[in-house]
């Protein structure tokens, strides 16, 4: 920076001591200029040109943050600040009276796990991998002769796989604070809160249990202020693209303006399970199945015989309809090649794998006749160690959605623990609460009597898929207002959590 900066002074010091000959120009021919200059500069402004500028999601390139500071400019970073603002005073919560209410119409929010006595003894350490865009819209289309799971196929057959299951919602970050934060607040991470220790996260309830918190993404640090964030919720270790780069030197190759291959970041997180066995859990974010779908090709499925049906849904020129299809199962084989080196590893007793989708295939299209929920479907995969795997009650036909993740996971790994949870529940244990027993998305919602948009209720197909016949039904009131009561009760907790709200 020092020799730039004298460098910049250097060109400027000559420049202003040029004796220029006056030009007379025509005025059209000012004015262009004129335009030119000022076109220039705003993509000066913008940052170097790729196919992500700089923007408040990737302007980090190093682990000090003074130096990611100098990458802004005051028109920037005002341009943010202004945005977060008027997004903030749409946070609004219902009265303490009025969420009592809501509780005794819906549930409770705060649980105990059960006692697990193995747990106790074993500590487990918990690997909670949230994938880019592992929509279940495309693997309908998977089969033997197209297998676009790759080498997580046999892990799909082999473990605890739920596919009538629905992410929070359809985009990555709002998924991730719902899912890490429990905040149905999207833009915590850079709000006027973002210094705000926020209690009862699955960080908090972790940590309270003795546990080391590491945080694994092939992305950027930066990316919503998630870096700073999570130091500030007590996130012990933050590994980002640019700690994989310096780690290994081959990574560089697939940086595709949103992160890296995946494959280095379950280099990095085998070598962390490997030293850390126990009393760990590692927050993944994975980022290949994302556009401009830089992918390497060594070691990728064939993909042969693709059947029509898919590509109709991909309305895009052929090669990027190959594009997306082998992002997606590259995305998937390298998973599952790293479940097969945990399963043959030393530790391969001792550690439990959650994955899910943060959303769906975005750039397919939703046959609105059959796949109101299907279209926003994402699974959730469990790898449980034998000796883990007590008292399971498993249905893999049950509804659920990322809400019910984490209950899941403190009832295999911990004992006793306190948690907060807005309708969710142990995926792997008898239902007890009907009224728990619902996946949530913030389009469409459903329980065991169907699929729910705005005032209309759809019938399932058959009761072990997400899709729906067309055939609508009319609305009792619990079901009329249950989305509006749910995100209400949902911003009311995160609301009395950050002091909002007494």
């Amino acid at each position: 920076m020092l020799v730039f900066g004298i460098f910049c002074v250097f060109v400027n010091l000559k420049i202003l001591r040029l004796e220029l000959k006056p030009i007379s120009l025509k005025f059209p021919v000012s004015v262009l200029l004129i335009f030119i200059l000022i076109g220039s500069y705003i993509i000066a402004l913008r940052g170097p040109f790729k196919h992500v500028a700089i923007n408040v999601q990737n302007y980090s390139f190093s682990e000090f943050s003074v130096l990611n500071d100098t990458m802004l400019n005051p028109i920037m970073a005002f341009s943010w600040a202004f945005k977060q603002y008027r997004q903030e005073e749409n946070f609004k919560t219902i009265t303490s009276s009025q969420a009592q209410e809501l509780k005794s119409k819906l549930f409770d929010d705060l649980y105990t796990s059960p006692k697990n006595i193995q747990a106790e003894k074993i500590h487990p350490s918990v690997f909670v991998n949230l994938m880019e865009s592992f929509g279940l819209n495309l693997e309908d289309f998977s089969n033997k002769e197209h297998n676009f799971l790759g080498a997580l196929q046999p892990h799909f057959e082999k473990d605890f796989v739920f596919k009538r299951f629905l992410s929070t919602h359809n985009g990555t970050i709002p998924s991730f604070a719902n899912l890490f934060f429990i905040s149905p607040f999207q833009n915590i991470s850079t709000s006027k809160f973002q210094k705000t220790y926020l209690d009862l996260t699955p960080i908090a309830v972790y940590k309270k249990a003795g546990y080391k918190i590491i945080f694994v993404s092939a992305g950027n640090g930066s990316w919503q202020n998630v870096k700073n964030y999570l130091s500030v919720l007590g996130v012990d270790e933050i590994i980002d693209e640019n700690v994989l780069m310096q780690t290994y030197s081959e990574a560089k190759k697939s940086e595709n303006g949103y992160g890296i291959a995946d494959e280095f970041l379950y280099k990095k997180v085998y070598e962390l399970l490997q030293e850390n066995p126990h009393n760990t859990l590692i927050i993944g974010l994975t980022i290949s199945n994302h556009p401009p779908y830089k992918i390497p090709q060594e070691g990728l499925p064939k993909l042969e015989n693709i059947p029509k049906a898919l590509f109709d849904l991909l309305p895009y020129k052929k090669s990027k309809q190959d594009d997306i299809i082998k992002a997606y199962t590259y995305a998937n084989n390298e998973f599952g090649k790293f479940l097969d080196k945990v399963k043959q590893s030393s530790f391969k007793d001792s550690v439990i794998i959650a994955a899910t989708g943060d959303h769906r295939v975005r750039e397919m299209e939703i046959d609105l006749k059959s796949q109101k929920a299907f279209a926003y479907s994402v699974p959730f995969y469990l790898y449980i160690p034998k000796v883990l795997q007590n008292d399971i009650y498993y249905d893999k036909n049950r509804l659920g959605s990322h809400k019910d993740i984490f209950p899941t996971l403190y009832a295999l790994s911990l004992s006793n623990v306190r948690y907060l949870s807005v309708g969710g529940r142990n995926m792997l244990a008898k239902p007890t609460d009907e009224k728990l027993e619902f996946a949530f998305n913030d389009v469409v919602w459903a329980d065991k009597n169907g699929i729910y948009i705005g005032d209309k209720g759809y019938f399932f197909e058959n009761n072990d898929t997400l899709k729906d016949t067309n055939k609508a039904f009319d609305l009792d009131e619990y079901h009329k207002n249950f989305a509006k009561f749910y995100n209400e009760l949902n911003f009311y907790q995160l609301g009395q959590r950050l002091g909002v709200v007494k």
